[in-house]
């Protein structure tokens, strides 16, 4: 597995290579990574520095903190024999390793957690699915057959209104809405907590894998086993990946499920529903106190997302804040080969360009016309850009081009209308036909 010397500072500095021995330094939390980011960006260096650097104490001159230490980060630095030796492994197991300056890492983690987001992902699947968004569907591992059956049938709902399933991949309801998604070809994001790399070779999720329909994800070791603690820590990032949540069991004052659903509303991460619910002793009439909503038999998938019925081409986003990101100093030999270019701020009417391959604007056409055909014709150039690789969704186009949801609504039913535009379905996804996406390339 090759990976930028960037990733491999974050790799040694934060994630664990084999069972912890005794008196090995602890990798650092994703609170102590995010405190150090933030002085390495201010200080304009990057993570890789600390690989190249002859005297640690001179380049760290000036790092306090109250848990990490110098000599501790010196400590983890030294494992890159245990590094490598993972890293195979990993590699012939069909995993990869992405961390949080690389730039297809989810947007919504970033955004959403700050500085908590995790520093490295492990992963296996169609990492595209990431940045995609979906609906969380989460509940107890000893769910009712109501329960079950209930979930696999919301799944498979998720799934024909084209959005993704996102859950933890545990047995019981988590296993129950991915599996109903994926029985109905649906895309699903599932974020493990343990045991990403016996679950990925698992003979339920292969043939999902192999069509590119499923994602699996751990911000832990992918050979570590079940940990209550890690449990717990991974449901915000279920939340924090997804644009709605759908809680289907869960226990007053107990369980992952109810601890991640009270941190879900306290943060108000994405609107929050939960199942109408017959025992009395489900936390579920909680929830809806504290400020989740029923979910109503029928709800479309839009109604869970907005929070109302809406039959707009996208799903509420929420907006962009600053996050942390770590320096990057990468040569263009180390850049991910298939972003061509980073994309650029979209430029407004006023200060559009012509692009050079749009022809002058016909004669009595006005200034707002001539500025706003300028902006569409350019939407059409960087959608070929986007969708080089593959169809795209318009959340992700929205997220990419950083546009109004109603802009890119109007532009993409127009492109469709003029036949420049292919909608394709299942999930929703866009690109230009043939002819357009070679004429722009």
């Amino acid at each position: 597995m090759s990976i930028s010397e960037q990733s491999q500072a974050v790799l040694l500095l934060t994630a664990w290579f084999t069972k912890p021995g005794k008196g090995e330094p602890k990798p650092l939390t994703p609170k102590e990574w995010g405190r150090f980011a933030l002085w390495l960006r201010d200080r304009s260096m990057a993570p890789e520095a600390l690989l190249r650097s002859n005297d640690l104490d001179a380049t760290l001159f000036g790092w306090s903190d109250k848990t990490v230490d110098v000599g501790r980060i010196r400590a983890l630095l030294g494992r890159a024999g245990a590094l490598g030796i993972a890293l195979e492994k990993w590699q012939r197991a069909g995993l990869w390793v992405m961390t949080r300056s690389d730039p297809d890492y989810p947007g919504r983690l970033k955004r959403r957690l700050k500085t908590d987001a995790p520093p490295v992902l492990f992963g296996s699947g169609n990492r595209q699915l990431l940045n995609q968004g979906g609906i969380a569907v989460v509940g107890s591992r000893d769910a009712s057959e109501d329960d079950l059956a209930f979930t696999t049938d919301l799944g498979g709902k998720v799934a024909l209104q084209g959005r993704s399933v996102v859950s933890g991949g545990a047995r019981g309801v988590d296993e129950a809405s991915m599996l109903g998604a994926l029985e109905r070809d649906g895309t699903v994001i599932g974020v493990l907590a343990d045991s990403l790399l016996r679950t990925s070779n698992s003979a339920k999720y292969r043939r999902a894998l192999m069509d590119r329909n499923l994602v699996l994800v751990s911000p832990f070791n992918p050979e570590a086993g079940f940990d209550v603690g890690n449990a717990m820590a991974r449901n915000k990032y279920i939340y924090a990946l997804s644009d709605a949540a759908v809680i289907v069991s869960a226990t007053e004052g107990k369980g992952g499920t109810w601890s991640g659903a009270v941190e879900a509303l306290k943060h108000a991460w994405v609107p929050l529903w939960v199942k109408p619910h017959r025992d009395a002793r489900s936390g579920n009439a909680v929830l809806v106190e504290m400020g989740a909503r029923w979910l109503e038999d029928g709800a479309p998938m839009a109604a869970l997302v907005a929070g109302e019925e809406t039959a707009q081409v996208l799903s509420d986003t929420p907006p962009v804040e600053d996050s942390v990101e770590e320096p990057v100093a990468q040569s263009a030999a180390q850049a991910p080969q298939h972003i061509a270019e980073p994309i650029q701020p979209w430029p407004t009417e006023e200060e559009a360009p012509m692009p050079a391959d749009v022809a002058p604007s016909i004669e009595g056409s006005t200034p707002i016309a001539t500025a706003t055909a300028s902006l569409y014709e350019h939407f059409l150039t960087m959608l070929a850009k986007e969708a080089a690789r593959g169809p795209i969704t318009a959340e992700a186009l929205q997220e990419k081009l950083e546009l109004h949801k109603s802009q890119l609504a109007d532009w993409l039913k127009r492109g469709i209308a003029d036949g420049r535009i292919e909608k394709l379905n299942k999930p929703v996804r866009y690109r230009l036909v043939k002819a357009q996406q070679q004429a722009l390339l």
